[in-house]
């Protein structure tokens, strides 16, 4: 069974073993559902890599995740749609989608102050990379979200998420080739972020978001 404490509207989820944590489904009729993440780690950082699974309703720009601090909306934030758009301290970049955004899609992006580049890999297999905030190190003790952005939190209810999403990770480094392959295949013993770990890192779901059966991996 789904184990978690509601309170006041709130769920959240804790002690739910990973290999049969569910997908979090955020409803198409209800645009004031979002996740509330409490990371592992601050998210103070100079690489990262962002890995998930989604199964989109509707193909605009959509927010997967947003990190968000007093001085800055967007610090962090990654949307799909008919492109997948970055956010990296105030700069924007997109990468072109060529992918049914109504399919469960398996999506990672790295990126690496060091070198200012972002890479954009789906399905196990990486795109053309581009290049973004060099030397920039995000800012720590912001609010981190997933399936909506700081504006919408703040009442505009825009770019929000409607679909499934699951095995969301976030890394403070940028993984290697093999390791991000593994787990666009869904190889067994997957490796789990540091920041944001499936299944692990405390989450709170707000608005109606709905734990379903995991078909990700399928």
């Amino acid at each position: 069974c789904l184990a978690g404490n509601v309170t006041a509207g709130f769920l959240v989820i804790s002690g739910i073993k990973s290999s049969t944590f569910p997908s979090f489904y955020f409803p198409v009729e209800n645009i004031e559902s979002f996740v509330n993440v409490h990371p592992l780690h601050d998210m103070s950082l100079q690489a990262f890599t962002f890995c998930f699974w989604t199964k989109a309703q509707h193909a605009g720009s959509q927010t997967v995740l947003s990190y968000s601090t007093q001085e800055r909306d967007n610090e962090l934030v990654l949307t799909v749609g008919t492109d997948v758009g970055l956010w990296i301290g105030g700069h924007f970049i997109s990468f072109p989608l060529y992918h049914k955004a109504q399919d469960w899609l398996h999506y990672c992006m790295a990126w690496a102050s060091w070198s200012g580049t972002a890479s954009l890999w789906l399905n196990g297999a990486v795109g053309k990379a581009k290049s973004i905030q060099k030397g920039y190190v995000s800012q720590a003790g912001g609010t981190l979200v997933l399936g909506k952005d700081r504006d919408t939190l703040l009442g505009t209810f825009s770019n929000g998420f409607a679909g499934w999403m699951t095995h969301v990770n976030l890394w403070s480094q940028v993984l290697s080739p093999a390791d991000i392959r593994a787990l666009a295949l869904c190889k067994p013993g997957q490796l789990k972020g540091d920041i944001i770990a499936w299944g692990e890192t405390p989450m709170t779901l707000l608005g109606g978001v709905v734990l379903e059966p995991d078909t990700s991996c399928q």
